[in-house]
């Protein structure tokens, strides 16, 4: 029996599978989407997402929309001990942003949408542990994704 734990622990790791992830990073209220994968620049085996001061951490988002939208809208915020704290991206329009990889309008019933940002992690940043709050708004300002991620600024 345990060498059979043994393998089924071994085949999760080597697959890198979203079920077999220790991140756990959670839906907060995506009301006209639903996220499908996120990827992150870090160690997604470990229980959080380490920062690394003067790095870039990217983010890829595959996502679905329940309606067409015309207008993506990042949004992010830094939650420590409770307290939200915005976070202002310098490519928000994720319909602009040439990087973004999303072109503006989306249409229900297509494909998946690929989302992706870049951000530098300044030195200035304090040692912390957060939970990021990464929204994709759209016209309406409605949660088009949400989700938290555990994170630590090392």
């Amino acid at each position: 029996m345990y060498r059979r734990i043994a393998v089924i622990l071994v085949l999760c790791y080597l697959s890198f599978s979203p079920t077999c992830q220790a991140l756990d990073i959670d839906d907060c209220g995506s009301k006209v989407g639903k996220f499908t994968s996120v990827t992150l620049d870090c160690d997604m085996n470990k229980s959080v997402c380490d920062l690394i001061p003067n790095t870039n951490a990217t983010i890829n988002i595959d996502f679905t929309v329940d309606k067409d939208v015309s207008k993506v809208n990042a949004v992010v915020h830094g939650i420590v001990m409770d307290v939200p704290i915005p976070f202002p991206l310098p490519n928000a329009d994720a319909c602009q942003a040439p990087d973004s990889g999303i072109k503006c309008p989306l249409k229900k019933g297509d494909a998946t949408f690929h989302y992706k940002n870049t951000l530098l992690v300044l030195k200035s940043y304090p040692k912390v542990s957060v939970t990021v709050k990464w929204q994709l708004k759209d016209e309406n300002n409605e949660d088009i994704i949400c989700i938290l991620i555990p994170a630590r600024i090392k």
